[in-house]
């Protein structure tokens, strides 16, 4: 039986995974995954108490002293595309569903080029700490104080799913249970975030890209030989349908056609990348605007390997279990536990491997989640913290502690919330809607703001008072 009659409701009505007669981790696997974790909190502790620079002052904290370099940008802009949900749900969407959704590269190439080009040199030129400050100059404060609701929104709502991937991977492999898992790994997220600033964010970042790339080239590599080479791989893929690039179908309700794909997920990274407050950050903490539009194309290239990999490990994967489906079988839970599953049933090849792709899955989350917390956090105090202290000045070092306080709050937050991730359906599915929220309003206010420069708050209560007066 396919993976895709079985990946409706009953999915989540199994019984939790066996693992019989699929290896957990051993000594060398934990070795591997705690070495990476430490390395982490060490970057944190460095930039912290040790660096030249402390991370004492708003510049410092959320803009790296605006003079980091071009490779640590882009490998951080790119491990923070590459979420746990990305890491772990492609391969289990192609898995299941055949290759459609790879045309995703055409959008996100477009969506870098366009931001390098159109959105950054506005925000470069203006060099805000906060994305929303813009709507604020642009429109006014209640439009400024809408949007970052929102983005503070989508952020708590979107981090606990972020945590959940990897602990969930962890889990399956280790047979620790999952919240111990998402709270002891979070909290040195917390930890190095808080107290490293943007920099520990970025070096950090650095290094997990690594763990990531290795894993997921690892799985790729192994389980083709496993299954017999490329061309078996291709030609079980092509048996069962799934070679698809360019399903023209114009119905809006099919899972997943070529206009479904690369229209949807253009609008979708556009708001993420030119309206972004994690992206912004980066490109500022860059000395120039030509290095901040070399960055984002850098990342287009990036993603676009990425894609290709975890594209090509779904197909692998299917070709491997293609008339025995682990979740058919309940010998796992939810089909995005498959590619764990994989790496596990693989895992007597190399020996560390299944404790390089957990720790590859883990540094995917991290990177992500101390993105996002550190993002906000600066956010929160430029949008919220700071028009509330009113004249009063705020020094640098109180506006530091402010955010790092920030951080281990909204972290925490985010950490109780993985308690409900657990009861929902597809994880891909779920990032998707959640993303959907609040996406298109953002979006469109930024582009609105950049394009129609006639069009002002002015303008917007010049037409609500017309319209009052017409009605009475």
């Amino acid at each position: 039986m396919y993976a895709a009659d079985v990946f409706g409701s009953t999915t989540t009505q199994l019984p939790p995974p066996t693992m019989s007669g699929v290896k957990t981790f051993s000594f060398l696997d934990y070795f591997v995954f705690c070495s990476l974790m430490l390395t982490s909190a060490v970057i944190g502790v460095y930039f912290a108490f040790f660096a030249k620079q402390k991370q004492n002052t708003t510049k410092e904290y959320l803009m790296g002293g605006k003079n980091m370099g071009i490779f640590p940008i882009t490998m951080s802009l790119v491990a923070s595309y590459i979420s746990g949900v990305s890491l772990l749900g492609v391969p289990a969407e192609i898995y299941t569903f055949g290759t459609q959704y790879g045309v995703i590269i055409i959008a996100e190439v477009l969506v870098c080029v366009l931001c390098s080009y159109v959105f950054m040199p506005v925000f470069y030129k203006l060099q805000l700490y906060s994305s929303f400050e813009y709507l604020r100059m642009r429109y006014d404060n209640s439009v400024r104080l809408f949007l970052s609701v929102l983005y503070c929104l989508m952020t708590i709502l979107y981090t606990p799913l972020i945590i959940y991937i990897p602990s969930l991977a962890f889990s399956q492999v280790s047979g620790i249970n999952l919240y111990v898992v998402a709270v002891a790994t979070c909290a040195i997220c917390i930890f190095y975030t808080s107290l490293g600033g943007l920099k520990a964010v970025v070096w950090t970042d650095t290094v997990q890209s690594f763990a990531m790339i290795l894993g997921v080239v690892a799985v790729t590599v192994l389980g083709t030989m496993d299954v017999g080479g490329v061309g078996v791989v291709l030609d079980r893929a092509a048996a069962s349908n799934r070679l698809e690039f360019f399903n023209l179908d114009p119905n809006p309700l099919v899972r997943h056609t070529f206009w479904t794909v690369v229209i949807g997920n253009f609008f979708m990274w556009l708001s993420h990348i030119a309206a972004n407050q994690a992206i912004l950050q980066r490109c500022l903490a860059l000395p120039t605007v030509g290095k901040a539009r070399r960055a984002l194309i850098s990342l287009s290239i990036g993603i676009s390997l990425f894609v290709v990999f975890s594209v090509y490990s779904g197909l692998v994967i299917y070709a491997k279990y293609h008339d025995c489906d682990p979740v058919y079988s309940q010998a796992i839970r939810k089909v995005d536990q498959i590619l764990p599953y994989t790496v596990m049933d693989l895992a007597n090849s190399v020996p560390g491997f299944p404790g390089i792709f957990i720790a590859g899955v883990f540094s995917a989350a991290l990177s992500s989640m101390s993105t996002m917390l550190n993002s906000m956090s600066g956010v929160i105090l430029q949008d919220f913290i700071r028009p509330l202290w009113g004249q009063r000045p705020l020094s640098e070092l109180a506006a530091s502690t402010i955010m790092k306080t920030i951080v281990v709050l909204i972290g925490s937050l985010c950490v109780a919330m993985t308690l409900i991730v657990d009861r929902l359906g597809a994880i891909i599915q779920v990032s998707r809607t959640l993303s959907g929220i609040t996406a298109g309003a953002s979006l469109g206010i930024f582009v609105l703001g950049m394009t129609v420069p006639w069009l002002n708050a002015k303008v917007f209560s010049n037409l609500k008072l017309f319209r009052e007066q017409r009605a009475n």
